[in-house]
């Protein structure tokens, strides 16, 4: 694994990235309420770190997704390089473009009934932000525990702040709660809270679970 001594660097990420992807992916929201809640075994999550792979080599070939990666060397030229991040950007689609990004498919077992309210949620409040503006979308943002708090995630979301700044275009994400004052200090302004009752791990009792909605406008 990376040391503190190694650099960062960012690129574009590639097929043969996907698996390291999914791996830092179900590491990093492996104790996210909401993923215990859609996805509420041990055997169902195991097998949604597979799918999330297959979902990254699809986005990866989507011509409106960038999918990026940090990764830590001593040195890129000898591609030695250690993935430690990844970042999905969903691109703006303007009007009359046709495009449907790459659909998830989902394990057996995923509670549908939960994934698809929180969705539907999400949907309504993103609506409600932008409107009808196109805009790019943080869709996921994931660091190794490990390599966490050394600016893996900085580097990533600027490069949509650069791409926002150069198209004109605003950006939209939806926070963890945790997550919101990195997103603040980035320059990101807090909306909506997005709230669903969930049930974790199948069980019966139930909790709120909330995430924060923040957009930035081009300067």
């Amino acid at each position: 694994m990376a040391t503190a001594s190694k650099q960062l660097y960012m690129r574009a990420a590639t097929p043969e990235d996907a698996p390291r992807i999914a791996e830092i992916h179900m590491a990093a929201f492996g104790p996210n309420a909401m993923l215990h809640a859609q996805f509420p075994t041990p055997a169902i999550r195991k097998r949604l770190q597979t799918c999330v792979e297959h979902k990254a080599l699809a986005d990866i070939d989507d011509s409106k997704t960038t999918v990026l990666v940090a990764t830590a060397s001593d040195d890129p030229e000898m591609n030695a390089d250690v993935v430690v991040a990844f970042a999905k950007w969903s691109h703006p689609v303007l009007p009359g473009e046709d495009h449907i990004e790459p659909p998830w498919i989902w394990p057996e077992g995923t509670d549908l009934d939960t994934l698809e309210a929180w969705i539907a949620k999400a949907a309504e409040v993103e609506s409600r932000s932008l409107g009808d503006a196109p805009c790019y979308h943080l869709s996921f943002i994931g660091t190794d525990p490990t390599f966490g708090h050394r600016g893996a995630g900085q580097l990533l979301v600027q490069w949509g702040i650069q791409q926002s700044n150069a198209s004109g275009s605003p950006l939209y994400l939806e926070s963890t709660v945790e997550a919101a004052p990195f997103y603040e200090k980035m320059g990101f302004t807090a909306g909506e809270t997005i709230s669903l009752p969930i049930r974790i791990d199948g069980g019966t009792e139930t909790q709120i679970y909330e995430e924060i909605v923040f957009t930035y406008n081009p300067t």
